[in-house]
């Protein structure tokens, strides 16, 4: 595997949770663990004829099930129709999580990511901060009782609130062992007072090795598990006419494959949702579909925050009685119903003053009669039916302090609401200090080209003879490079690594989707160890900054927004063996990490010839991966001899202007 090696696999939690005095454990009614069976409260009121089992299988891969269904190796989970789903959120946006069960689980419950919801690692006691489908229902008093039965004691811990708020009935902490939620959830499916019963297998992530023989024969345990539900499911609806069951079955994270890259198939954040129905036209049509092969084509898929709507609109509990919590909050929609609007996104303006929206119109169903649009519980706008995108022109931050400032919104298609959160990190406008201009060795306006105003340098093609270079608007009243490598790349010999100390700084627009695409670097990037610097986009909305000197690397990673100009600086002292980098992102804010070079032999990084949208070897992209991104757009690309200080690359940043206003 090229790059950084086998990509580790996250560690989760482990051990048992004690809550004393709320939790069952799986040894009974609080007793000694092991003492007996889990004993469920007994029901005091029926609920309707409508009943819920959801199974959350941690660890689950969604190839490896669907093999074992063509298999007929899993014939519990093959009675459902089973379709790709993503878990995550969205690579390289405000709904971007860490595909791990603590935030998995999170969504699953509540329909929202990370940014709502507030968990964003399987470690320590975090507080859900969105309401679970649990809080929906009580609120709008159906369903009946609710049981949770938790194979990982932390998805016990994380419910804890709303057992003591009494918004679940029972909640068995199984401490790893599967048996025990089986046990569990029988009890509930068997007692008819239990609306919503949630059933989670831990087993599969436990399973030693990946994706071995331990793991398949996880897998099937597991499916023998599933199907003493579906045959308690069978024969309650066999003895009372009528009861009808929605089954949901979904996994919180998937498993991580050995030797796996985050661009091969999107496994990385690939999960499932299988229903014991067709499903809307949503769903209908990914379940008809393969395995994603990229995560723009996961992206189409429905997703995890699907799950808590599903669950909802089944038992009747529609959007507008959970809106009457707050304003509307769930970020997925019912695969049930009418569908509303497809992969909603939001972007901030360049001004900092406006919000784009985009969406798209659910395939295979008609459009609604018309879309309206709110922003913090007012509507702003009522759009025709077939619209597909909104920009809200003023959202008042003129004047206002720095900081980062939300507004939720929700889109409304027909009686289908979504909702998104979006962010807009504001700095006033600064003007550009003359100071920039100090030591400039290098500068690419490519308002007129690609040549260096600074020098007679010029960007050279790696391919000949070489096309017209791409260009797109910078949002700077100017031209900037898309550099599409399946046309060409550019290079540039350059003396900026044999300065002692030195600057690279850059306006730059990505899609986010290539894992692996190298940025800017003058080294080979086969190892990260390989000698040189570069700045490279590694995964689905991550920045690498990386320094090797051929035996030893040292490395930085930081988030960026989809689709935003966001500013990119490194600088580098080569005699202190320090380095910083910067992202100054319209989303996430301005952020900084210091480098320690220390351990490395500073000569090594001075390889002279700087590449962009490649490494130095000129095959990073026929050798390693196929190039799956839109064109990354670059623009204001400079050098310094020296480093630029923080106030500097915030003022590169804020300005809203081009460094060849003063004129360089």
């Amino acid at each position: 595997m090229r790059k950084t090696g086998t990509r580790a696999r996250r560690a989760l939690a482990a051990g048992a949770l004690a809550l004393a005095g709320l939790l069952a454990s799986c040894g009974g009614d609080g007793g000694t663990p092991g003492a007996g069976t889990p004993q469920l409260p007994p029901a005091d009121a029926q609920p309707g004829s409508r009943r819920v089992l959801l199974i959350g299988m941690d660890g689950v891969n969604y190839p490896e099930l669907s093999a074992a269904v063509a298999q007929k190796q899993a014939p519990a989970l093959a009675q459902l129709t089973l379709g790709p789903a993503y878990t995550g959120g969205v690579g390289g946006t405000v709904t971007q999580q860490e595909a791990l069960a603590g935030p998995g689980w999170a969504t699953l419950l509540t329909g929202t990511w990370a940014n709502r919801h507030g968990v964003t690692t399987d470690q320590g006691e975090q507080l859900l901060r969105a309401d679970t489908l649990f809080a929906r229902l009580k609120q709008a008093r159906a369903g009946g009782k609710i049981a949770v039965a938790a194979g990982w004691s932390p998805l016990a811990q994380q419910l804890a609130a709303d057992l003591r708020a009494s918004r679940i009935d029972s909640l068995v902490d199984c401490a790893g062992v599967d048996a025990c939620v089986t046990d569990a959830a029988l009890r509930a499916v068997a007692d008819r007072g239990y609306g919503v019963v949630v059933a989670n297998f831990h087993a599969p992530a436990q399973a030693a090795g990946g994706l071995d023989s331990d793991y398949r024969r996880a897998l099937a345990t597991l499916d023998r598990q599933v199907g003493q539900l579906m045959a308690a499911l069978q024969a309650s609806s066999k003895a009372n006419p009528g009861e009808d069951w929605l089954v949901v079955a979904t996994t919180s994270r998937p498993m991580r494959t050995k030797d796996y890259a985050s661009d091969v198939a999107a496994l990385d954040d690939t999960s499932f949702i299988g229903l014991n129905r067709a499903g809307n036209a949503v769903f209908a049509a990914s379940a008809r579909d393969a395995v994603p092969v990229s995560r723009t084509d996961l992206y189409t898929r429905p997703s995890t925050a699907d799950v808590a709507p599903t669950v909802l609109d089944f038992l009747g509990v529609a959007p507008a009685a959970a809106a009457q919590y707050a304003q509307y909050a769930m970020e997925g929609q019912s695969l049930l119903g009418t569908p509303g609007v497809q992969q909603l996104r939001a972007s901030a303006g360049r001004d900092a003053g406006s919000v784009s929206l985009s969406w798209k119109l659910a395939p295979d169903a008609p459009p609604p009669a018309q879309i309206e649009i709110y922003r913090d519980g007012v509507k702003v706008a009522t759009l025709a039916g077939d619209a597909t995108g909104y920009v809200d022109t003023d959202v008042g931050l003129a004047g206002k302090a720095e900081g980062t400032y939300r507004f939720d919104y929700v889109v409304m298609a027909g009686a289908v609401p979504l909702a998104y959160r979006a962010a807009i990190a504001y700095v006033p406008p600064i003007v550009l200090p003359p100071t920039l201009l100090d030591r400039l060795m290098h500068f690419f306006s490519f308002d007129t080209g690609l040549t260096d105003t600074r020098s007679a340098d010029t960007l050279r093609a790696l391919k000949t003879p070489a096309p017209a270079p791409l260009t797109g608007n910078d949002g700077l009243g100017g031209k900037s490079l898309a550099i599409d490598p399946t046309r060409t790349s550019y290079d540039l010999p350059s003396d900026v690594p044999l300065q002692p100390r030195f600057s690279v700084g850059f306006w730059y627009k990505s899609d986010a989707q290539q894992a692996w695409l190298p940025v800017i670097t003058n080294k080979d990037w086969n190892s990260g160890a390989n000698r040189g610097f570069i700045i490279g986009q590694s995964s689905a909305g991550t920045m690498t900054f990386n320094f090797g000197d051929g035996a030893r690397r040292a490395d930085a990673f930081m988030g960026f927004t989809a689709n935003q100009w966001v500013y990119i600086a490194l600088t580098v002292d080569t005699v202190a063996k320090t380095a910083t980098a910067y992202i100054a992102d319209p989303v996430l804010g301005l952020r900084s990490t210091a480098m320690n070079l220390g351990t490395l032999t500073m000569a090594n990084l001075q390889d002279t010839r700087l590449v962009l949208n490649e490494d130095t070897t000129g095959s990073a992209y026929p050798d390693y991966t196929a190039p799956t991104a839109v064109a990354p757009e670059y623009n204001d690309l400079a050098f310094w001899s020296r480093q630029l200080d923080a106030a500097e690359v915030k003022a590169l940043y804020a300005a809203g202007k081009s460094l060849s206003t003063l004129n360089p």
